[in-house]
């Protein structure tokens, strides 16, 4: 039987809500991820609302055949990439009791001592699973000296302007492009991290002012080098983080500092180390768990080229 609330234009005002301030200020984290979940797997969604971005993931599925459960795996792509400022938003304002219940975080004893260090920490996000959700989870961890890099746009859309105000990062916003507002970007956040703060940025994003290229699931995908270039300027660790959702629940993963070598390397090796090494903590990620991709991200590795295999 037809459900009568699936229509494009009833799930574009439920859309527009979820997003809206009322929606952030007053829809559940719970009640709105299993909404996004129940409509996500709904035939609707997938062949008629997410029409258009059905063919990016089917794509991508095309160069693994027979690796993942189509169906789980398309699933679970829409549900990332639908609502998610929403979700960002939302995290920010469970409460207490909700917020512990629904977080599990792994491998925080290493962070908390190397913080504690007070040399400053570098959290290396990416464009997977749910980044955006690091921008009051720390804050609200007890770390309040935390700096998140983020673009214009970014500052101004539902992730970051539905935030609760008692748990905002500190802002360091860049905009696209100009090289010399790289410069100051980069000595600006050498600064803070000598100072003990953390830097949050994602290691995959288009800030930065260098390039590294580097083969990723078979294809050449260029990395801006930022992140290793303020650990190896500062000495500051840097820690990758992955956050997804799995039934209402957010798994926070902590990994290990990346190894940056040593003072008697070559500047450039030790940055091609470091970016080799956050490349392949990626690439394991998407290998695991495509649907926790971001579409943008996956789009562009779909039109990429091929790296010719050399056996």
């Amino acid at each position: 039987m037809k459900n009568p609330l699936l229509t494009k234009r009833n799930i574009r005002r439920i859309t527009e809500f979820f997003n809206s301030e009322q929606g952030i200020k007053y829809i559940p984290y719970g009640l709105g991820a299993r909404y996004i979940s129940w409509f996500c797997k709904t035939d609707f969604s997938q062949k008629r609302f997410f029409k258009k971005k059905l063919p990016i993931i089917e794509e991508f599925l095309e160069g693994f055949p027979d690796k993942w459960g189509r169906q789980e795996v398309i699933s679970g792509f829409f549900s990332l990439n639908y609502l998610h400022g929403w979700r960002a938003s939302s995290v920010s304002r469970m409460r207490s009791w909700s917020f512990r219940r629904r977080l599990k975080v792994n491998g925080v004893e290493e962070f908390k001592k190397r913080y504690d260090e007070g040399k400053g920490v570098i959290l290396l996000g990416s464009h997977y699973g749910l980044p955006a959700v690091a921008f009051s989870l720390f804050p609200r961890l007890g770390y309040r000296n935390f700096y998140t890099i983020i673009g214009e746009k970014g500052a101004e859309s539902v992730k970051f302007k539905g935030l609760r105000d008692n748990w905002k990062p500190k802002l360091l916003v860049f905009k696209r492009g100009g090289e010399s507002e790289a410069f100051t970007q980069l000595f600006e956040a050498k600064e803070l991290l000598e100072q003990g703060n953390i830097i949050h940025l994602l290691g995959d994003g288009s800030h930065g002012r260098s390039s590294h290229n580097v083969v990723f699931l078979g294809k050449m995908r260029g990395y801006r080098a930022t992140f290793a270039e303020l650990s190896i300027l500062t000495g500051a660790p840097v820690f990758p983080v992955f956050i997804i959702a799995v039934k209402g629940k957010l798994f926070i993963d902590i990994e290990k500092p990346l190894n940056t070598g040593t003072e008697s390397m070559d500047r450039e090796d030790r940055v091609k180390q470091t970016v080799e090494q956050y490349s392949r903590l990626v690439e394991q990620r998407w290998l695991d768990k495509p649907q926790y991709i971001n579409g943008g991200f996956m789009q562009i590795y779909n039109h990429q080229i091929r790296v010719p295999d050399k056996s």
